[in-house]
C-alpha cells in the first residue's frame, strides 16, 4: 500500500479504510504540472491524481483534510480550497516514480508557476512529500 484514506464512521463509528497502491492510483485520471518549486532546481514534471478527482472517486465528503507524512509531519487543508486542478497527488517526477528519499513516493504537489498564489507560505507548507496517510474530518 503507498496511501491509505481514513474516513469517519457513519452509523456504527468505526472508520472506514481504504487502501491504495500506486497501481490504484495510476488507474484514476492524471495529470501533469512542468514547474519549479523552493525544494528543486530547474523545472520538474510532476504527475499524478488531482486530490479532488481522488475525493470524487470515493466519494469522500469532507470538511477538512488532515495529510501526514512517512515521518509524521501532518497538514490540514480545508476540503473547499481544493479544486479539480490543485493540488495533485504526485507519484512522478520526471517522469520517473519518486523514491523515500527523493520526496516521494507521493507528494502533494501545485502548479506553483501557474498562479501567484500558490507561492505563499501556507500553499507551501501544505506541500507534504513522502504523503502515505489522509484522514477526512467532517
Amino acid at each position: 500500500m503507498i496511501l491509505t484514506i481514513t474516513l469517519p464512521g457513519e452509523e456504527t463509528g468505526t472508520p472506514q479504510v481504504i487502501a491504495l497502491t500506486e497501481q490504484d492510483l495510476r488507474a484514476l485520471p492524471a495529470l501533469s504540472y512542468d514547474t519549479t518549486t523552493i525544494w528543486t532546481t530547474g523545472k520538474q514534471r510532476f504527475t499524478g491524481v488531482p486530490l479532488f478527482t481522488l475525493l470524487e472517486h470515493f466519494d469522500i465528503e469532507a470538511a477538512k483534510l488532515e495529510l501526514q507524512a512517512v515521518n509524521d509531519y501532518s497538514i490540514a487543508l480545508p476540503v473547499d480550497e481544493i479544486t479539480p486542478d490543485a493540488p495533485i497527488v504526485a507519484y512522478e517526477r520526471n517522469n520517473k516514480p519518486m523514491k523515500l528519499r527523493d520526496k516521494g513516493p507521493l507528494w502533494l504537489i501545485y502548479d506553483y508557476d501557474s498562479n501567484a498564489d500558490y507561492r505563499t507560505e501556507t500553499i507551501f507548507s501544505r506541500s507534504i512529500w513522502q504523503l502515505d496517510r489522509i484522514t477526512a474530518i467532517r
